[in-house]
C-alpha cells in the first residue's frame, strides 16, 4: 500500500518534487514560442515601418508576406530601409544592405535580424537585438523600445 508523502512533512521530498517539476517544464519552455501569422505580422510591420521612417514601404522576398503587404496597401520596395525576413539567407542579405531587418523568429538575430515578433504563451512579444538595431542605422522611438524585450 502506498502512502502519500506531504512535502510539508518531508523537506527532502519537497526539494525533489520541485526539481522534478522544473526538469519536466524546462524541455517544454522553448515550445511556447510561436510564430506570428503572416497576416498579423503585416499589420505590425506597417506600424514599425512608419516609425522607422519607411512609411508604407517594406523590402520583402517572402511571397506570403508580399501578398499580405499588398492587401494592406503597403508597397514592396527593395529600397525601403525596413525589410521582412523569413530565412537566414534573407536576413544576411538585408542586414548586409544596412536595413532594419524584422524577422519571423529571434533565432535569425544571429544572421543580423534586429526585431522579431513572437507569441509566447499566446501573448505577442517583440524582441529587439540592440547591436543589430544600432548597426542598421535606423532609430526607433523610445516608446517602442520600452515595450520590447531587449536582447
Amino acid at each position: 500500500m502506498l502512502r502519500q508523502i506531504r512535502p510539508s512533512h518531508h523537506p527532502r521530498a519537497a526539494r525533489c518534487l520541485g526539481a522534478a517539476v522544473l526538469v519536466a517544464v524546462l524541455p517544454a519552455a522553448p515550445l511556447l514560442a510561436e510564430g506570428v501569422p503572416v497576416e498579423e505580422a503585416a499589420k505590425f510591420l506597417l506600424i514599425l515601418a512608419g516609425r522607422a521612417g519607411s512609411e508604407g514601404r517594406v523590402a520583402c522576398r517572402e511571397l506570403d508576406m508580399v501578398i499580405q503587404l499588398k492587401k494592406a496597401d503597403i508597397s514592396v520596395d527593395a529600397k525601403a530601409n525596413v525589410a521582412w525576413s523569413f530565412t537566414s539567407d534573407q536576413t544576411r542579405f538585408y542586414a548586409g544592405q544596412g536595413k532594419l531587418v524584422v524577422c519571423s523568429n529571434r533565432k535569425l538575430f544571429a544572421d543580423g535580424g534586429a526585431i522579431a515578433f513572437e507569441r509566447i504563451g499566446g501573448r505577442l512579444t517583440v524582441f529587439v537585438h540592440q547591436a543589430n538595431l544600432k548597426g542598421s542605422g535606423v532609430s526607433l522611438p523610445e516608446s517602442f523600445l520600452r515595450m520590447a524585450v531587449k536582447v
